[in-house]
């Protein structure tokens, strides 16, 4: 891992808990908003909609598999 990587780390040490909380809910949205725009690449055309469906089943399929044992 890069020095950038473990400065990240000793960043995040320092911040309270909600400040990681805030954090993780900003990283959550990105990666949420990557996800549509990646779904609507990938089906061009398709409605905000349809999108949106499509994102909701494939996090709960991820959250499924991270359920096995």
């Amino acid at each position: 891992m890069d020095e950038s990587f473990w400065d990240e780390i000793e960043r995040s040490r320092k911040l309270t808990g909600a400040q990681r909380m805030t954090a993780s809910l900003r990283m959550f949205d990105e990666a949420s908003r990557r996800m549509l725009a990646g779904i609507k690449s990938e089906f061009p055309g398709i409605s905000d909609e349809e999108a949106r469906r499509i994102r909701r089943e494939r996090l709960d399929l991820v959250r499924r598999l991270e359920a096995l044992p």
